[in-house]
């Protein structure tokens, strides 16, 4: 893939996202350079996700039943068609350079498998300017510290190559109870020997808030201590 330019698929995992769909699609058609391909897997929402979706012109909606961002995020990388593979959720808002950042990072490098980037705060920012970066940082280097594992990709913003997504299908656990879905993911690739690389240029911001739910911390402390289990 080395001095090519790759083909970039997004993939969107929304249950009832109808209130955050559309200014995440928003920031993915103002990017400098586009995706090839954008899908939004409606994860049986009984809002108007499904509409909001339509509402974009060239937008793939893939539809899976089963509730769970594990079953969605499958569904999804799937159906992707694209040489790289990118996954967020419904209230990123990635920035104008994103998807060049991504294509430039796998086209420099034939042997990368798995790319992470930096979130700011949705709220804590305007126009050019994010906000709570260095929270956000702070935040990465601690868990990566107790992951041992360098990079860790989170959902919000992350890409795979192709390749590396066929190689670890098979292996990543299903159902949200039981894994940290995108830790798993990361140590899947770490375990089978490919490389996870950090990119500064990949910038998003993200709803903070509702990562923060007591209830939706104690879910993550519970999986990621069963997903670092998996790996021994």
């Amino acid at each position: 893939m080395i001095g090519d330019r790759p083909s970039l698929s997004v993939v969107i995992p929304a249950r009832n996202e109808a209130g955050m769909l559309g200014a995440c699609l928003r920031a993915l058609a103002d990017q400098i350079d586009p995706a090839d391909e954008i899908i939004v897997v409606n994860n049986d929402s009984t809002d108007d996700t499904e509409a909001v979706a339509r509402s974009w012109a060239g937008v793939k909606i893939v539809t899976e039943r089963r509730h769970g961002i594990t079953y969605a995020r499958n569904a999804g990388m799937d159906a992707a068609t694209s040489q790289v593979l990118a996954r967020i959720d419904a209230d990123t808002l990635v920035t104008p350079p994103w998807a060049r950042a991504i294509r430039h990072a796998f086209a420099s490098d034939p042997e990368l498998a798995g790319l992470a980037g930096p979130a700011g705060f949705t709220r804590l920012s305007t126009g050019d300017r994010v906000g709570g970066r260095g929270v956000y940082g702070l935040f990465r280097a601690i868990h990566e510290v107790m992951v041992g594992s360098g990079p860790v990709m989170y959902g919000h913003n992350m890409a795979v190559s192709r390749a590396a997504w066929a190689a670890i299908r098979d292996g990543v656990t299903s159902g949200d109870d039981a894994i940290s879905e995108d830790l798993d993911v990361t140590l899947a690739l770490r375990q089978a020997g490919m490389r996870i690389a950090y990119d500064p240029d990949m910038l998003v911001t993200i709803a903070v808030e509702r990562t923060l739910r007591p209830r939706k911390l104690a879910g993550y402390s519970r999986t990621n201590q069963l997903t670092m289990s998996k790996y021994g």
